[in-house]
Protein backbone atom coordinates (compact mmCIF):
# COMPACT_ATOMS: atom_id res chain seq x y z
CA UNK A 1 0.00 0.00 0.00
CA UNK A 2 1.33 3.46 -0.88
CA UNK A 3 0.66 6.34 1.48
CA UNK A 4 0.70 9.80 -0.07
CA UNK A 5 1.88 12.48 2.35
CA UNK A 6 0.86 16.11 2.49
CA UNK A 7 3.66 18.36 1.20
CA UNK A 8 4.45 19.85 4.59
CA UNK A 9 4.75 16.47 6.38
CA UNK A 10 8.43 15.67 6.97
CA UNK A 11 9.61 12.23 8.14
CA UNK A 12 10.02 13.65 11.67
CA UNK A 13 6.46 15.01 11.63
CA UNK A 14 5.22 11.65 10.38
CA UNK A 15 7.02 9.93 13.27
CA UNK A 16 5.34 12.22 15.77
CA UNK A 17 2.00 11.71 14.08
CA UNK A 18 2.32 7.95 14.43
CA UNK A 19 3.19 8.44 18.10
CA UNK A 20 -0.09 10.27 18.63
CA UNK A 21 -1.82 7.16 17.31
CA UNK A 22 0.12 4.48 19.13
CA UNK A 23 0.93 6.02 22.51
CA UNK A 24 -2.62 6.73 23.67
CA UNK A 25 -3.59 3.22 22.64
CA UNK A 26 -1.19 1.63 25.09
CA UNK A 27 -1.64 4.15 27.88
CA UNK A 28 1.58 6.12 27.55
CA UNK A 29 0.29 9.47 26.28
CA UNK A 30 1.89 11.19 29.26
CA UNK A 31 5.33 11.05 27.59
CA UNK A 32 4.26 13.83 25.23
CA UNK A 33 4.98 17.03 27.12
CA UNK A 34 3.64 20.54 26.72
CA UNK A 35 6.67 21.73 24.74
CA UNK A 36 5.57 19.82 21.62
CA UNK A 37 1.81 19.97 22.08
CA UNK A 38 1.31 22.93 19.68
CA UNK A 39 3.31 21.11 17.01
CA UNK A 40 1.20 18.00 17.49
CA UNK A 41 -1.98 19.98 16.98
CA UNK A 42 -0.63 21.20 13.64
CA UNK A 43 0.45 17.70 12.70
CA UNK A 44 -3.01 16.34 13.38
CA UNK A 45 -4.49 18.80 10.90
CA UNK A 46 -1.97 18.02 8.15
CA UNK A 47 -1.77 14.25 8.51
CA UNK A 48 -5.41 13.24 8.60
CA UNK A 49 -5.02 11.12 5.48
CA UNK A 50 -2.06 9.35 7.04
CA UNK A 51 -4.08 8.66 10.17
CA UNK A 52 -6.98 7.17 8.24
CA UNK A 53 -4.81 4.79 6.25
CA UNK A 54 -2.53 3.53 9.04
CA UNK A 55 -5.07 3.34 11.84
CA UNK A 56 -6.18 -0.21 11.07
CA UNK A 57 -2.58 -1.37 10.86
CA UNK A 58 -1.73 0.27 14.19
CA UNK A 59 -4.67 -1.40 15.89
CA UNK A 60 -3.61 -4.81 14.61
CA UNK A 61 0.01 -4.25 15.64
CA UNK A 62 -1.03 -3.18 19.13
CA UNK A 63 -3.06 -6.37 19.53
CA UNK A 64 -0.05 -8.40 18.41
CA UNK A 65 2.65 -6.66 20.46
CA UNK A 66 1.50 -4.88 23.60
CA UNK A 67 1.21 -6.68 26.95
CA UNK A 68 -2.01 -8.43 27.78
CA UNK A 69 -2.80 -5.89 30.50
CA UNK A 70 -2.65 -3.07 27.96
CA UNK A 71 -4.76 -5.03 25.48
CA UNK A 72 -7.50 -5.37 28.06
CA UNK A 73 -7.57 -1.59 28.36
CA UNK A 74 -7.86 -1.02 24.62
CA UNK A 75 -10.33 -3.70 23.53
CA UNK A 76 -13.28 -2.06 21.85
CA UNK A 77 -11.84 1.45 22.21
CA UNK A 78 -10.99 3.83 19.36
CA UNK A 79 -7.24 4.52 19.10
CA UNK A 80 -7.70 8.28 19.30
CA UNK A 81 -9.04 8.25 22.87
CA UNK A 82 -8.54 5.65 25.57
CA UNK A 83 -11.39 5.68 28.05
CA UNK A 84 -10.61 4.28 31.50
CA UNK A 85 -12.00 4.77 34.96
CA UNK A 86 -11.36 8.35 36.13
CA UNK A 87 -8.53 7.64 38.58
CA UNK A 88 -7.00 4.43 37.24
CA UNK A 89 -4.94 3.85 34.09
CA UNK A 90 -3.73 0.29 34.70
CA UNK A 91 -4.50 -2.71 36.91
CA UNK A 92 -2.15 -5.56 37.76
CA UNK A 93 -3.24 -8.45 39.96
CA UNK A 94 -0.76 -10.16 42.28
CA UNK A 95 -1.52 -13.88 42.39
CA UNK A 96 -0.54 -16.66 44.76
CA UNK A 97 0.86 -20.05 43.75
CA UNK A 98 -2.67 -21.25 42.98
CA UNK A 99 -3.30 -18.28 40.71
CA UNK A 100 -5.71 -16.74 43.18
CA UNK A 101 -5.67 -12.95 43.47
CA UNK A 102 -4.00 -11.68 46.64
CA UNK A 103 -4.28 -7.96 45.94
CA UNK A 104 -4.42 -5.63 42.96
CA UNK A 105 -1.95 -2.89 42.16
CA UNK A 106 -3.29 0.06 40.17
CA UNK A 107 -1.69 3.07 38.53
CA UNK A 108 -3.47 6.34 39.24
CA UNK A 109 -3.94 9.12 36.73
CA UNK A 110 -1.04 11.05 38.32
CA UNK A 111 1.32 8.11 37.74
CA UNK A 112 1.50 6.92 41.34
CA UNK A 113 1.06 3.20 41.92
CA UNK A 114 -1.04 1.99 44.84
CA UNK A 115 -2.75 -1.11 46.12
CA UNK A 116 -6.36 -0.84 45.01
CA UNK A 117 -8.69 0.73 47.61
CA UNK A 118 -6.08 0.20 50.31
CA UNK A 119 -5.02 2.89 52.78
CA UNK A 120 -2.76 3.22 55.82
CA UNK A 121 -3.24 5.31 58.95
CA UNK A 122 -1.57 5.58 62.34
CA UNK A 123 -3.57 3.50 64.80
CA UNK A 124 -5.58 5.15 67.54
CA UNK A 125 -8.88 4.44 69.26
CA UNK A 126 -10.42 7.29 67.30
CA UNK A 127 -9.13 6.01 63.95
CA UNK A 128 -10.34 2.47 64.63
CA UNK A 129 -13.80 3.72 65.59
CA UNK A 130 -13.99 5.76 62.39
CA UNK A 131 -13.03 2.71 60.32
CA UNK A 132 -15.86 0.74 61.89
CA UNK A 133 -18.32 3.49 61.05
CA UNK A 134 -17.40 3.52 57.36
CA UNK A 135 -17.42 -0.28 57.10
CA UNK A 136 -13.73 -0.47 56.20
CA UNK A 137 -12.01 -3.85 56.20
CA UNK A 138 -8.95 -3.79 58.48
CA UNK A 139 -6.34 -6.02 56.84
CA UNK A 140 -3.49 -5.62 59.32
CA UNK A 141 -2.45 -3.83 62.49
CA UNK A 142 1.32 -3.58 62.65
CA UNK A 143 3.27 -2.16 65.58
CA UNK A 144 6.63 -0.69 64.55
CA UNK A 145 8.46 -0.03 67.80
CA UNK A 146 11.60 1.54 66.38
CA UNK A 147 9.47 3.93 64.34
CA UNK A 148 7.22 4.76 67.28
CA UNK A 149 4.00 4.03 65.40
CA UNK A 150 1.34 1.35 64.96
CA UNK A 151 -0.05 1.24 61.44
CA UNK A 152 -3.49 0.13 60.33
CA UNK A 153 -3.79 -1.26 56.82
CA UNK A 154 -7.39 -1.18 55.59
CA UNK A 155 -9.56 -1.43 52.50
CA UNK A 156 -12.52 0.85 51.84
CA UNK A 157 -15.72 0.38 49.85
CA UNK A 158 -15.40 1.63 46.28
CA UNK A 159 -17.61 4.66 46.93
CA UNK A 160 -15.21 5.89 49.64
CA UNK A 161 -12.02 5.42 47.66
CA UNK A 162 -11.38 9.15 47.36
CA UNK A 163 -8.83 11.03 49.44
CA UNK A 164 -10.87 14.14 50.22
CA UNK A 165 -13.98 12.12 51.01
CA UNK A 166 -12.09 9.64 53.17
CA UNK A 167 -10.29 12.36 55.12
CA UNK A 168 -13.63 13.87 56.01
CA UNK A 169 -14.46 10.69 57.95
CA UNK A 170 -11.61 11.26 60.41
CA UNK A 171 -10.67 14.04 62.79
CA UNK A 172 -7.96 16.41 61.61
CA UNK A 173 -5.44 14.80 63.95
CA UNK A 174 -6.16 11.26 62.76
CA UNK A 175 -6.36 12.25 59.09
CA UNK A 176 -2.85 13.75 59.24
CA UNK A 177 -1.36 10.25 58.92
CA UNK A 178 -3.85 8.93 56.33
CA UNK A 179 -2.07 7.82 53.13
CA UNK A 180 -2.77 5.55 50.21
CA UNK A 181 -0.96 2.23 50.23
CA UNK A 182 1.68 3.41 47.78
CA UNK A 183 3.95 1.15 45.73
CA UNK A 184 7.66 1.90 45.22
CA UNK A 185 9.98 1.09 42.30
CA UNK A 186 13.50 -0.29 42.01
CA UNK A 187 15.91 2.01 40.16
CA UNK A 188 18.32 0.20 37.86
CA UNK A 189 18.45 -0.98 34.26
CA UNK A 190 19.93 -4.14 32.79
CA UNK A 191 23.00 -3.12 30.80
CA UNK A 192 23.73 -6.58 29.44
CA UNK A 193 27.37 -7.16 28.56
CA UNK A 194 30.12 -4.71 27.67
CA UNK A 195 33.44 -4.89 25.87
CA UNK A 196 34.80 -2.33 28.35
CA UNK A 197 35.70 -3.18 31.93
CA UNK A 198 35.23 -0.20 34.20
CA UNK A 199 37.55 -0.03 37.18
CA UNK A 200 35.83 -0.92 40.46
CA UNK A 201 37.52 -0.77 43.84
CA UNK A 202 36.77 -1.69 47.42
CA UNK A 203 35.99 0.96 49.97
CA UNK A 204 37.33 -1.15 52.81
CA UNK A 205 37.91 -4.74 53.97
CA UNK A 206 36.68 -4.28 57.53
CA UNK A 207 34.05 -6.66 58.99
CA UNK A 208 31.37 -4.01 59.35
CA UNK A 209 27.57 -4.30 59.20
CA UNK A 210 25.38 -2.76 56.50
CA UNK A 211 21.70 -2.98 55.56
CA UNK A 212 19.63 -2.82 52.41
CA UNK A 213 15.92 -2.72 51.53
CA UNK A 214 15.29 -4.20 48.11
CA UNK A 215 14.07 -7.32 46.33
CA UNK A 216 15.06 -10.71 47.66
CA UNK A 217 18.64 -11.84 47.02
CA UNK A 218 19.47 -15.03 45.16
CA UNK A 219 21.80 -16.32 47.86
CA UNK A 220 22.69 -19.38 45.76
CA UNK A 221 24.80 -17.14 43.50
CA UNK A 222 28.51 -18.10 43.68
CA UNK A 223 29.36 -14.51 44.67
CA UNK A 224 27.63 -15.09 48.01
CA UNK A 225 29.04 -18.53 48.78
CA UNK A 226 31.16 -17.29 51.67
CA UNK A 227 29.29 -14.10 52.52
CA UNK A 228 27.34 -13.34 55.70
CA UNK A 229 23.78 -12.45 54.72
CA UNK A 230 20.80 -12.17 57.06
CA UNK A 231 17.73 -11.96 54.87
CA UNK A 232 14.15 -11.39 55.97
CA UNK A 233 11.04 -11.12 53.80
CA UNK A 234 8.20 -8.78 54.67
CA UNK A 235 5.73 -10.37 52.26
CA UNK A 236 3.30 -13.19 52.93
CA UNK A 237 4.70 -16.57 52.01
CA UNK A 238 2.67 -17.14 48.84
CA UNK A 239 3.63 -13.88 47.12
CA UNK A 240 6.08 -14.34 44.23
CA UNK A 241 9.27 -12.37 44.82
CA UNK A 242 11.74 -11.07 42.22
CA UNK A 243 15.48 -11.44 42.85
CA UNK A 244 17.33 -9.63 40.04
CA UNK A 245 17.60 -6.15 41.53
CA UNK A 246 18.45 -7.19 45.08
CA UNK A 247 21.04 -9.68 43.82
CA UNK A 248 22.75 -6.93 41.81
CA UNK A 249 22.80 -4.48 44.74
CA UNK A 250 24.00 -7.12 47.21
CA UNK A 251 26.59 -8.32 44.73
CA UNK A 252 27.98 -4.82 44.40
CA UNK A 253 28.09 -4.39 48.17
CA UNK A 254 29.55 -7.68 49.40
CA UNK A 255 29.90 -10.18 46.54
CA UNK A 256 33.14 -12.10 46.11
CA UNK A 257 33.86 -13.15 42.53
CA UNK A 258 36.91 -13.39 40.29
CA UNK A 259 35.23 -11.28 37.60
CA UNK A 260 34.64 -8.10 39.63
CA UNK A 261 35.43 -6.27 42.87
CA UNK A 262 32.77 -5.42 45.45
CA UNK A 263 32.67 -2.47 47.83
CA UNK A 264 32.75 -4.07 51.32
CA UNK A 265 33.38 -7.80 50.75
CA UNK A 266 33.85 -8.64 54.43
CA UNK A 267 30.70 -6.94 55.63
CA UNK A 268 27.70 -8.67 57.19
CA UNK A 269 24.63 -7.75 55.13
CA UNK A 270 21.15 -7.43 56.58
CA UNK A 271 18.72 -7.60 53.69
CA UNK A 272 15.00 -6.75 53.91
CA UNK A 273 13.03 -8.14 50.96
CA UNK A 274 9.88 -6.12 50.23
CA UNK A 275 9.18 -6.40 46.49
CA UNK A 276 6.32 -8.42 45.04
CA UNK A 277 6.42 -9.69 41.48
CA UNK A 278 3.82 -9.40 38.74
CA UNK A 279 5.78 -10.92 35.86
CA UNK A 280 9.29 -10.98 34.43
CA UNK A 281 9.18 -7.23 33.74
CA UNK A 282 7.09 -5.74 36.54
CA UNK A 283 7.52 -5.57 40.31
CA UNK A 284 6.72 -3.25 43.17
CA UNK A 285 7.15 -2.67 46.89
CA UNK A 286 4.19 -1.56 48.99
CA UNK A 287 4.53 1.10 51.67
CA UNK A 288 3.74 -1.04 54.72
CA UNK A 289 6.48 -3.63 53.98
CA UNK A 290 8.86 -0.70 53.44
CA UNK A 291 8.01 0.69 56.88
CA UNK A 292 8.34 -2.77 58.45
CA UNK A 293 11.75 -3.20 56.82
CA UNK A 294 13.01 0.15 58.13
CA UNK A 295 11.77 -0.80 61.59
CA UNK A 296 13.48 -4.23 61.52
CA UNK A 297 16.85 -2.93 60.32
CA UNK A 298 16.80 -0.23 62.99
CA UNK A 299 16.07 -2.88 65.63
CA UNK A 300 19.08 -4.86 64.36
CA UNK A 301 21.28 -1.83 65.12
CA UNK A 302 22.28 -1.42 61.48
CA UNK A 303 23.82 2.03 61.15
CA UNK A 304 23.70 2.46 57.35
CA UNK A 305 20.74 1.38 55.21
CA UNK A 306 20.73 1.41 51.41
CA UNK A 307 17.41 2.04 49.65
CA UNK A 308 17.68 1.68 45.88
CA UNK A 309 13.98 2.43 45.40
CA UNK A 310 11.77 5.44 44.77
CA UNK A 311 8.18 6.56 45.04
CA UNK A 312 5.87 9.31 46.32
CA UNK A 313 6.12 11.29 49.52
CA UNK A 314 3.64 10.61 52.31
CA UNK A 315 3.19 11.35 55.99
CA UNK A 316 3.95 7.83 57.28
CA UNK A 317 7.17 7.47 55.29
CA UNK A 318 8.32 10.93 56.36
CA UNK A 319 7.67 10.08 60.01
CA UNK A 320 9.57 6.79 59.64
CA UNK A 321 12.56 8.56 58.09
CA UNK A 322 12.65 11.05 60.96
CA UNK A 323 12.44 8.33 63.61
CA UNK A 324 15.25 6.32 62.02
CA UNK A 325 17.42 9.42 61.74
CA UNK A 326 16.76 10.27 65.40
CA UNK A 327 18.14 6.83 66.28
CA UNK A 328 21.47 7.77 64.66
CA UNK A 329 20.99 5.71 61.49
CA UNK A 330 22.00 6.89 58.02
CA UNK A 331 19.58 6.27 55.15
CA UNK A 332 21.11 6.34 51.66
CA UNK A 333 18.71 6.38 48.69
CA UNK A 334 18.81 6.51 44.91
CA UNK A 335 17.43 9.73 43.41
CA UNK A 336 15.68 7.83 40.62
CA UNK A 337 15.91 7.26 36.87
CA UNK A 338 12.99 9.39 35.68
CA UNK A 339 15.04 12.06 33.91
CA UNK A 340 16.44 15.50 34.78
CA UNK A 341 13.06 17.26 34.51
CA UNK A 342 11.16 14.75 36.66
CA UNK A 343 9.77 15.72 40.07
CA UNK A 344 11.55 14.67 43.24
CA UNK A 345 11.46 11.03 44.31
CA UNK A 346 11.21 9.77 47.87
CA UNK A 347 12.69 8.80 50.26
CA UNK A 348 15.75 10.38 48.60
CA UNK A 349 14.31 13.91 48.67
CA UNK A 350 13.75 13.97 52.43
CA UNK A 351 16.34 16.11 54.25
CA UNK A 352 17.30 13.25 56.58
CA UNK A 353 18.22 10.96 53.65
CA UNK A 354 21.44 11.01 51.62
CA UNK A 355 20.33 11.31 47.97
CA UNK A 356 22.67 9.71 45.41
CA UNK A 357 22.83 10.18 41.65
CA UNK A 358 24.80 8.20 39.07
CA UNK A 359 27.69 9.00 36.73
CA UNK A 360 29.71 6.96 34.27
CA UNK A 361 33.40 6.04 34.43
CA UNK A 362 34.35 9.42 32.95
CA UNK A 363 32.32 11.41 35.48
CA UNK A 364 29.50 12.24 33.08
CA UNK A 365 26.08 12.27 34.68
CA UNK A 366 23.73 9.39 33.86
CA UNK A 367 21.30 10.87 31.34
CA UNK A 368 18.17 9.50 33.02
CA UNK A 369 19.09 10.47 36.57
CA UNK A 370 16.73 12.76 38.45
CA UNK A 371 18.08 16.20 39.31
CA UNK A 372 17.25 18.67 42.06
CA UNK A 373 18.49 20.59 45.07
CA UNK A 374 18.17 17.47 47.20
CA UNK A 375 20.92 15.59 45.30
CA UNK A 376 23.83 15.19 47.74
CA UNK A 377 26.42 12.89 46.17
CA UNK A 378 27.38 11.35 42.84
CA UNK A 379 28.80 7.84 42.49
CA UNK A 380 29.55 5.53 39.62
CA UNK A 381 26.34 3.85 38.50
CA UNK A 382 26.71 3.34 34.74
CA UNK A 383 27.71 -0.13 33.54
CA UNK A 384 28.72 -1.41 36.94
CA UNK A 385 29.86 -5.02 37.08
CA UNK A 386 28.00 -7.14 39.63
CA UNK A 387 26.20 -10.40 40.32
CA UNK A 388 23.21 -11.39 38.18
CA UNK A 389 20.25 -13.58 39.11
CA UNK A 390 21.24 -16.17 36.47
CA UNK A 391 24.38 -17.03 38.46
CA UNK A 392 26.66 -15.01 36.20
CA UNK A 393 28.22 -11.56 36.32
CA UNK A 394 27.04 -8.69 34.14
CA UNK A 395 26.64 -4.94 33.90
CA UNK A 396 23.93 -2.85 35.53
CA UNK A 397 23.12 0.82 35.16
CA UNK A 398 21.07 3.27 37.22
CA UNK A 399 21.02 5.33 40.37
CA UNK A 400 20.34 2.05 42.20
CA UNK A 401 23.91 1.05 41.46
CA UNK A 402 25.30 4.39 42.67
CA UNK A 403 23.55 4.47 46.05
CA UNK A 404 25.41 1.39 47.42
CA UNK A 405 28.75 3.11 46.69
CA UNK A 406 27.86 5.95 49.06
CA UNK A 407 26.29 3.57 51.60
CA UNK A 408 29.51 1.55 51.65
CA UNK A 409 31.61 4.70 51.98
CA UNK A 410 29.54 5.82 54.97
CA UNK A 411 29.79 2.40 56.62
CA UNK A 412 33.57 2.25 56.19
CA UNK A 413 34.05 5.79 57.46
CA UNK A 414 31.80 5.14 60.45
CA UNK A 415 33.74 1.98 61.28
CA UNK A 416 36.90 4.09 61.42
CA UNK A 417 35.20 6.88 63.38
CA UNK A 418 33.12 4.72 65.70
CA UNK A 419 32.18 7.55 68.07
CA UNK A 420 30.91 9.84 65.30
CA UNK A 421 27.24 10.69 64.90
CA UNK A 422 25.31 10.17 61.68
CA UNK A 423 25.47 13.92 61.03
CA UNK A 424 29.24 13.94 61.51
CA UNK A 425 29.70 11.01 59.12
CA UNK A 426 27.61 12.85 56.55
CA UNK A 427 29.80 15.92 56.93
CA UNK A 428 32.99 13.84 56.57
CA UNK A 429 31.66 12.35 53.33
CA UNK A 430 31.14 15.84 51.95
CA UNK A 431 34.82 16.57 52.57
CA UNK A 432 35.93 13.59 50.45
CA UNK A 433 34.19 14.39 47.17
CA UNK A 434 35.64 15.34 43.81
CA UNK A 435 33.72 18.44 42.77
CA UNK A 436 31.98 18.07 39.42
CA UNK A 437 29.84 20.51 37.48
CA UNK A 438 29.50 24.00 38.94
CA UNK A 439 31.68 24.95 41.89
CA UNK A 440 30.23 23.68 45.14
CA UNK A 441 26.92 21.87 45.50
CA UNK A 442 24.63 21.83 42.47
CA UNK A 443 21.39 20.14 41.41
CA UNK A 444 23.10 17.69 39.03
CA UNK A 445 26.08 16.28 40.97
CA UNK A 446 25.30 17.45 44.51
CA UNK A 447 28.55 18.07 46.40
CA UNK A 448 30.41 15.91 43.89
CA UNK A 449 31.72 12.40 43.18
CA UNK A 450 32.48 9.86 45.90
CA UNK A 451 34.75 7.08 44.69
CA UNK A 452 37.14 4.61 46.36
CA UNK A 453 40.79 5.60 46.09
Amino acid sequence: MTIKLAQNVTPRLLQLALLTLVLPTIGYAQVIDNTIQPALQDIQRTTQTVRDEVQNRVQQRVQDQVPESAQRLTQGINTTAVTVLPDVTERLAVLDSNQQELFTEVTLANGNRVLEREWLIAASAEAEQALQQIDAQVLAKQTLGALDVTVLRFKVPAELNDEALLRSKFSKAAAASLVRHFVYDAQSNDSGTSSVKFAQRQWCETPLTIGMIDTAIDTSHPAFAQQAIVQKSFLQADVAQPTAHGTAVAGLLIGTHEDYVSLVPNAKLYSAAIFHRHNAMQQGAALLPLLEAMNWLTEQHVKVINLSLTGPANALLEQAVKRVSERNVLLVAAVGNNGPAAPANYPAAYDDVIAVTAADAQGQIYRWANQGDYVEFTARGVQVSTARRDGNVGYETGTSMAAPVVAAAAACLWFEQSTATATEVRDLLQQRVVDLGGKGRDSVFGFGLLAPN
